[in-house]
């Protein structure tokens, strides 16, 4: 049967409602206590009352952070998420802090996804995450970066978190430009600035150009690198950025530069310091290429994985708005969500490891995270499901090249991403539920059965599951087949937490196909 073939090209089963496909796209899910909204749903308020974030009241989840385990192994208290950088350098004077930070940090964006009512905020932070993607095992300061720069800048101004990033510690350290000196410039970071960051290789203008024509040449970005010279946190006292105006290295080439950036007239530099490379971002945030290919990504998230061919229209939509409003986040996410073809795009995108570990959670009613610091080793434990998340390819802020995770279905369709998710489901079910160590009895639970409403029957569960994890009907010969094997044969069995076939069919309807699609 259907529930149980790999991810294939199309959906199987009905489309799901609007309002669903907007709890999938921009949040990570709805929750329980979500679905009861659908029934008033309108988008356009959905969108704004999202975007307005700040006005969206997340005491809750901020409660929450602010009392999650934070005691590493060594029993040191890790730094709160907002710690300074002369915190943290106090912090870390081992490696295992450095991997206290990190799994803190895993645990609070888990948390934010799994409890924050802003949630196109939080996916909007992931988005930036792999835009400007930095390695956490670099250095301590990824921890840093994530409150500073990303959380600060997620629905701000474009220009805002280029700068942001350039002077980001993680980033300096990452791209290597802490060591970009005058004399022997390192382009590492001028490039992945053109490359990934802004303009893009080639531009991403429509018209003949469009893919094809380049937006910068090799002296480009050897040039750039220079201008970028001299922005540095080497020998620093906490590792923030400065800019080195003096004559020690790694300095600052001072003299006149022009770039060509896809632009025949040019854009000269005159002779300076800090401000060429000012100058340099400004030309960046505001280029043309720079707003199309913004806006393709947006349109790669939220829409489809081939935007270009089936949203053309919503990337130019997310493109004017971000030139005529000089690079507002929030006015360029508006216009992409709003653009018809955001409604008619069911079946363009699935679920990463991320998306589907918060968005099995949030189906289950889950209001608290694993405690990831401890190393524990059993069944279960937080080294067990660290382990299972690494298996699954998307180890948050653990990625070795600067292109961030892949946003596309094809990197994640496999049948070690099938196998790999109906375990980890199924520990996640273990985990919250109680463990079953036998086919024939189960604990009782108390969490269970109150997520559930329990008792109920075997086919009234089955329906709610596939509400819950799935959002819109599956196969008629797929409910069937779960109804009997819930109820033992019998649709009308009455099912309680300690139904022994109830822990499996969870993991079953979670990890199935038709709850990997977003």
């Amino acid at each position: 049967m259907s529930l149980l073939i790999p991810f294939s090209g199309n959906p199987p089963g009905g489309a799901p409602s609007l309002a669903r496909l907007a709890w999938n796209r921009m949040a990570f899910g709805p929750r329980p206590e979500d679905i009861a909204t659908f029934g008033s749903f309108d988008l356009i308020a959905f969108v704004d009352q999202q975007l307005d974030y700040e006005s969206i009241n997340d005491a809750a989840c901020d409660a929450y952070l602010a009392t999650m385990p934070n005691t590493a192994p060594d029993n040191s208290t890790v730094p709160p998420l907002d710690a300074s950088l002369d915190a943290l350098k106090s912090y870390v004077n081992n490696f295992d802090r450095e991997v206290a930070l990190k799994r803190y940090l895993w645990m609070a964006t888990y948390a934010r996804a799994l409890l924050s009512k802003r949630q196109l905020f939080e996916v909007m932070v992931d988005f930036w995450t792999n835009h400007f993607h930095t390695d956490f095992p670099t250095d301590y300061t990824k921890y840093w970066e994530d409150y500073y720069v990303i959380r600060q800048h997620a629905l701000g101004n474009f220009r805002d978190l280029l700068e942001a990033s350039a002077k980001s510690p993680s980033m300096l350290q990452f791209l290597s430009n802490r060591y970009n000196d005058g004399s022997n410039p390192n382009e590492n970071y001028a490039r992945e600035l053109l490359e990934l960051h802004t303009v893009g290789s080639y531009s991403y203008v429509p018209g003949p150009g469009y893919r094809v024509q380049p937006n910068y040449t090799e002296e480009d970005v050897h040039k750039a690198a220079r201008i970028l010279s001299g922005w540095t946190n080497i020998n620093s006292p906490n590792h923030e950025f400065y800019f080195n105006a003096s004559r020690n290295w790694p300095r600052h080439d001072w003299t006149e530069k022009q770039l060509w950036l896809g632009n025949d007239d040019g854009y000269y530099f005159p002779y300076g310091g800090i401000e060429q490379g000012q100058q340099l971002l400004d030309i960046l945030a505001e280029h043309p290429s720079t707003a199309y290919f913004i806006a393709f990504k947006l349109c790669r998230r939220f829409i489809s994985d081939h935007p270009d061919s089936f949203c053309p229209d919503a990337i130019e939509d997310g493109a004017q708005a971000f030139l005529k409003s000089h690079g507002d986040i929030r006015q360029t996410v508006r216009a992409i969500l709003l653009h018809p073809k955001f409604a008619q795009s069911w079946g363009q995108k699935i679920k990463r490891p991320f998306e589907f570990i918060a968005s099995t959670m949030r189906a289950m009613g889950l209001t608290e995270m694993i405690n990831l610091l401890p190393n524990q080793w059993h069944t279960n434990g937080p080294r067990d499901f660290e382990r299972n998340i690494s298996l699954l390819g998307q180890v948050l802020f653990q990625l070795t090249a600067p292109t961030g995770y892949p946003d596309i279905g094809v990197a994640w369709w496999n049948s070690n991403q099938v196998f790999g998710r109906w375990t980890l489901a199924n520990m996640l079910v273990a985990r919250f539920f109680g463990e079953q160590t036998s086919t024939t009895s189960a604990p009782s639970n108390a969490l269970l059965q109150g997520v559930l409403g329990l008792p109920k029957t075997a086919t009234e569960v089955v329906d709610l599951l596939i509400e819950r994890f799935i959002g819109r009907t599956i196969h008629a010969d797929d409910r069937a087949a779960l109804i009997s094997y819930l109820g033992n044969g019998n649709s009308n069995a009455s099912i309680q937490s300690d139904s022994p076939r109830l822990r499996p069919l969870i993991g079953a309807v979670a990890a199935s196909p038709y709850a990997q699609w977003r």
